[in-house]
């Protein structure tokens, strides 16, 4: 990061923390991609692939697991010269990850500056994976580059309403704490939102004035509602980056409402890191392509068409220790055209965010019914401020809902118009439990799944 003016002392105190730890990795990572957003797009593609040539030399190489897969598969990394090529590589499941997590780690490399993380324990099979100093400088630099993105200039206050217990605590790590005080990051909990805490954060946030409100969707929403429901002006964040969730445009409308904020949606995985954001155009989510290369591609694993929807493969370029090439988990997304944006970044686009293949539920003919389906017709109903559905089976469904005004009951014609609707899709001996709740389940991980299907 360049010791100018532009940054306040204490980000480039902790820019320079940074690259003792990195070796210089972070600054150069930021230096480059503050930079590169604004290449054309084929200039990105460019850098993006060399930075994917590059990894894939290195895991043939040095990563037991695919020197292994490469050679059984007839594939060779000098081979790859085109985005082509690259789709004759296997996808890497979930699966095969925590199976094989031993011989994903590389041989080359510093051993005391590895990081053990996981993930996953929430949504299925829990996934250990490593990180290095290189990897963690390079991805908190496109972290950083995304906050830029919504209007935060580096050390004005942003605060987190975040609902991840390990990531709460993991704050009270020397390390974070540096981190906190050097960027000015205040953080407010998710798993304690009632009546008391949601008046104390409301007056948190007046008092603090961040430029930048980082947060899961539902939680944001939650103390949105609060607001708002109260006749309270609003809280006045001049923005909200929303993650974790998806985001339905009902709740997009309500944050603006409530917080009188613009809404930047982001999309990742832990595996991974910041993978894409909303610019200040909103026509999409620019991915952070120096960083992952993302494939959005249909059932024989090959790119989908502008405006179709398929699953998400990652491919980590920043992450040499614990290589993830075309990795799975289940994420849904939309393509994009390649049209340019009009911010003026070259990045490449998604259209959307279309959350998990699992938030998908399936009706007794084998019919996939995708959640977005349900956030219509939930929003569509003034009386439902959040809903979940959980399907056990394709004719045992239960949803939570949570009322506004504080209902206590569903309006009868509510209620019938949902009965109505999910025999309509399920058929007519479905079992259909409807819960009104003072507050909807949440996962393990503070996330809340909007539609989830256990099938």
């Amino acid at each position: 990061m360049p010791s100018t003016a532009e940054h306040p002392l204490r980000v480039r105190a902790l820019a320079a923390l940074l690259d003792q730890r990195s070796k210089g990795a972070f600054s150069r990572e930021y230096r480059l991609i503050t930079g590169s957003q604004w290449f054309s797009p084929s200039r990105v593609q460019e850098l993006q692939f060399e930075r994917l040539r590059a990894l894939l030399r290195h895991a043939e190489s040095s990563v037991p697991f695919y020197t292994r897969s490469f050679a059984e598969h007839g594939i060779r990394a000098e081979s790859i010269s085109s985005p082509a090529d690259f789709t004759r590589i296997p996808p890497l499941t979930k699966a095969l990850a925590v199976a094989h997590s031993a011989e994903l780690l590389s041989t080359v490399g510093r051993p005391g500056l590895l990081t053990k993380k996981a993930t996953g324990g929430s949504t299925g099979e829990r996934m250990v994976f490593y990180r290095d100093a290189d990897a963690m400088s390079r991805n908190f630099a496109h972290v950083l580059r995304n906050y830029t993105w919504t209007g935060l200039h580096l050390g004005e206050t942003h605060a987190f309403l975040w609902g991840a217990h390990f990531d709460l605590r993991a704050q009270q790590r020397l390390s974070n704490r540096i981190i906190n005080y050097c960027l000015r990051q205040q953080w407010l909990d998710a798993f304690r939102m009632n009546e008391r805490t949601m008046a104390d954060y409301v007056e948190d946030l007046r008092r603090w004035r961040p430029r930048l409100l980082s947060a899961y969707v539902t939680a944001a929403a939650t103390l949105s509602d609060f607001a708002i429901e109260r006749g309270l002006a609003p809280i006045g964040v001049p923005a909200i980056a929303t993650t974790a969730e998806s985001l339905f445009p009902a709740h997009r409308k309500r944050l603006e409402t409530g917080f009188g904020a613009t809404v930047f949606d982001r999309f990742g995985c832990r595996e991974i890191g910041n993978t894409a954001q909303e610019c200040e155009d909103h026509s999409g989510l620019h991915v952070n392509a120096e960083h992952v290369y993302l494939e959005i591609v249909d059932d024989r694993d090959q790119p989908v068409a502008a405006g179709r929807e398929g699953d998400v493969l990652y491919t980590s370029l920043g992450n040499w220790r614990f290589p993830l090439i075309r990795y799975r988990v289940g994420d849904r997304a939309v393509a994009a055209s390649a049209d340019a944006c009009r911010c003026g970044r070259g990045l490449p686009k998604i259209a959307g965010v279309r959350g998990r293949e699992t938030d998908m539920l399936v009706t007794p003919n084998g019919t996939r019914v995708h959640g977005e389906y349900f956030s219509h017709l939930f929003y569509g109903l003034a009386s439902v401020l959040e809903f979940r559905v959980l399907q056990e089976s394709t004719t045992a469904i239960r949803i939570w809902v949570r009322l506004a005004g504080g209902r206590a009951a569903l309006p009868a014609g509510d209620e019938a118009s949902l009965r109505s609707a999910f025999a309509g899709l399920f058929g007519p001996a479905t079992d259909l439990e409807i819960a009104v709740v003072d507050e909807i389940p949440k996962t393990a991980s503070g996330k809340r799944r909007f539609t989830e299907s256990r099938i």
